[in-house]
């Protein structure tokens, strides 16, 4: 497990970390050149980003993994095919009811602001296309064409914005645009690398079997993505209708200091995820020894890397912006550790995807991330943008814990007494530490 992270991890953490980087540097430009007003409507723009990539692609990218291993070399291109065709009918469908809903989300959004819908929901597609073709690298442990596309996608993304903002003057256009030319220009060094290496070669064929077989496993996964993305945004919409747009922004930025935690989880899960794959079909009880025995680690380092970051909220916030958004520190922490809890189940998670155990994540969003929703509601008017982060927080608390619980079944008693310990005293912190914070 550890020659693996060690051999593709680092690739993938490596990209993840310098465009992280990158992104988390290019925010000092960013609000320096939006107000928190500004910046608001421009998060909003991105929240419907999420919005749409996540109905075009309705998690069939990611859900076609565990078979994608199944059908092997032999019917790669019939099954990946597929996939593609599936994912360009939902495009289809998501720009007719986008187009068709435009002048109600823009009068809500920010009224004059349709050319920066129609780009967000063209670039939303755009990005569906790119994630499928970058998960074929993945399951293909093609972590150096990893690396390159990712750091190039990120590169085109901000030097496109800065250009399309300082000498173009394109406000919030010029922002969500630079991010549509990232996508759309990786998208073709991608199927350029993908034809000299033939890694997919795109049949007009759709096999039906196929996606059913695909459907019906990813699901309720389809369904917990689509309720975790209604729910887990709405803290943004509930920001804006009880405080503004200037919260929203404030809350925005302490949001995507926060999420940057999330790169060291998403490396190491990728990275793993063939060679637990493959070393359970080969070898069941020995894979899963050697996965229980690397999520003390993981876990271990996870949480340490979380508590030092908070620490350093108001000195990230500082460099990262200025004093116009200093109330992002106060609630960075909270949010790190609503991250954190996402990464501490990723290893639960992998060993339940092998076993297909996927049930239950339907149910399992519509009440984690409803209980998000309805603390937002609640929150928000009592303690402002610091109730927004506990809610995120204890919503991903009660998913995370959840998914451990279900993978209980497959571990060992020691697994879960460590396990249970943990999450017991890390809500115990959380909690006390809110207590004592202020409201903003």
């Amino acid at each position: 497990m550890i020659d693996v992270i060690i051999k593709h991890g680092l690739k993938y953490f490596s990209a993840t970390l310098i465009s992280s980087l990158i992104a988390l540097l290019m925010t000092k430009y960013y609000t320096m050149v939006f107000n928190p007003a500004e910046f608001g409507v421009l998060a909003l723009y991105l929240v419907m980003f999420k919005y749409i990539a996540t109905l075009v692609s309705l998690n069939m990218d990611g859900s076609s993994t565990r078979l994608y291993f199944d059908y092997g070399e032999t019917r790669r291109d019939e099954y990946l095919s597929t996939i593609f065709w599936f994912i360009t009918m939902m495009a289809m469908l998501v720009l007719v009811i986008g187009l068709s809903v435009m002048p109600i989300v823009v009068a809500w959004i920010s009224p004059g602001t349709q050319w920066v819908y129609l780009v967000t929901l063209i670039s939303g597609i755009g990005s569906v296309y790119v994630s499928f073709l970058m998960r074929i690298l993945y399951n293909q442990q093609r972590s150096t064409s990893v690396f390159k596309h990712t750091l190039f996608q990120t590169f085109v993304n901000h030097l496109s914005s800065v250009i399309l903002i300082s000498v173009w003057h394109g406000g919030i256009l010029g922002r969500i645009s630079g991010q549509g030319v990232g996508y759309f220009l990786n998208v073709f060094t991608l199927l350029k690398e993908f034809s000299k290496k033939n890694l997919f070669r795109l049949r007009l064929h759709f096999n039906q079997e196929m996606a059913k077989e695909t459907f019906l496993l990813a699901l309720p996964t389809m369904i917990a993505s689509l309720q975790t993305v209604v729910f887990i945004y709405l803290d943004r919409i509930f920001i804006k209708h009880y405080i503004g747009d200037s919260a929203v922004g404030i809350y925005s930025l302490g949001y995507i200091l926060g999420q940057g935690l999330s790169m060291v989880n998403n490396a190491i899960s990728q990275a793993i995820l063939p060679k637990v794959y493959n070393g359970m079909n080969a070898d069941y009880e020995a894979a899963k020894q050697e996965l229980e025995s690397f999520s003390y680690k993981y876990y271990a380092g996870l949480i340490l890397i979380t508590v030092t970051l908070s620490l350093l909220s108001p000195f990230l916030v500082e460099l990262l912006s200025n004093e116009n958004y200093h109330e992002a520190a106060l609630v960075m922490p909270f949010i790190m550790a609503g991250f954190m809890m996402g990464g501490l189940y990723k290893v639960a998670s992998l060993l339940l995807g092998y076993h297909k155990v996927v049930w239950f994540y339907p149910v399992l969003a519509l009440v984690s991330f409803g209980l998000n929703a309805v603390l937002n509601w609640w929150l928000i008017p009592l303690y402002g943008i610091m109730g927004s982060s506990l809610a995120s927080f204890l919503g991903l608390f009660v998913y995370s814990a959840v998914v451990q619980t279900v993978s209980f079944n497959y571990l060992s008693s020691k697994y879960r007494m460590i396990v249970t310990v943990a999450y017991v005293m890390i809500l115990a912190v959380v909690l006390y530490l809110f207590s004592g914070a202020e409201s903003v």
